[in-house]
């Protein structure tokens, strides 16, 4: 198949839209149309729906997905390696990370690894854990920075014991004390994020068989802690999210104390183009000093 159908395809999943996939790409709708047209009867197979909402994929074209993903991804690795081997350092990098990670630790990584291969291009994209996990199996992402997770099928790369850390409004009874039990949440007003299989707070409320009052349940761990400092409840949140920042909060180490181990997930060492393998020794060495 014409791999830069396949890409095509890609951008039309993104986008949802023929015409937004040509303006993304510099193709006219028409020629978006006449390309996906020319793909469907080489695959013998319908691959999209045209909808009142845009364009979707056929169960037959999602079914498609991931091993196109794997196609184009090995074809990027082959590209990097033949202009790596002529001197041209240049490549795509696609990194799925947690908003706390793109925050605090991504930029700083990219500027040094930016200032030895200044052509490499990076795409970036945020999610939580179970969306980090997906991406980086279906190759959607080269690099996950995400939490490890023990029944999961990619490759882990430890970098960081990220601790978990009782969080309170000023104020709050459990200011006085230096460490917080986890039992003390049994029943308290609490703010915590959407429910996943592998959402670390949940994990942790279950382990100790806690069941607090949750009030409030929110997309991300900013807004849990915007909730806190309004004194709507109480929460638990990872080091990393509260780094650097001040307000109306106070936090203290739970115990037992818990973290999350926190690093690069990779669907397989095997396939690594040159550029993500120095993105990986980089953002190690950042990491662990």
């Amino acid at each position: 198949m014409d791999l830069r159908k396949l890409k095509v395809m890609l951008s039309v999943v993104q986008h949802g839209s023929f015409t937004k996939a040509g303006e993304d790409l510099g193709y006219t709708q028409s020629g978006i149309t006449q390309m996906m047209k020319s793909l469907e009867r080489e695959a013998g197979l319908p691959l999209f729906i045209k909808t009142h909402r845009g364009v979707t994929l056929t169960k037959e074209g999602a079914s498609l997905l991931p091993s196109i993903r794997k196609l184009l991804s090995a074809n990027e690795s082959l590209d990097q390696e033949i202009a790596f081997l002529k001197g041209a350092k240049k490549g795509t990098i696609r990194i799925g990370s947690f908003i706390s990670c793109a925050i605090h630790w991504i930029p700083e990584i990219i500027d040094n690894f930016q200032k030895d291969y200044p052509d490499v291009i990076f795409e970036i994209v945020e999610g939580d854990e179970s969306d980090l996990a997906d991406w980086v199996a279906n190759q959607k992402v080269d690099i996950g920075f995400t939490s490890y997770q023990p029944d999961q099928s990619y490759d882990f790369i430890p970098v960081y014991d990220d601790p978990m850390l009782a969080v309170m409004p000023k104020g709050h009874p459990f200011c006085r004390y230096e460490e917080i039990p986890i039992e003390w949440y049994e029943n308290e007003p609490f703010v915590v994020s959407e429910y996943t299989y592998v959402n670390v707070v949940h994990q942790l409320l279950k382990t100790y068989h806690v069941k607090p009052n949750i009030k409030y349940t929110m997309s991300n761990d900013f807004s849990i802690l915007a909730m806190v400092e309004h004194n709507l409840g109480i929460s638990i949140l990872p080091g990393l999210v509260l780094r650097g920042r001040t307000g109306n909060f106070e936090y203290r180490p739970l115990n037992p104390h818990s973290f999350r181990r926190l690093g690069m997930a990779i669907a397989s060492p095997d396939n690594l183009s040159p550029a993500i393998k120095i993105f990986i020794r980089y953002a190690r060495n950042f990491l662990l000093n």
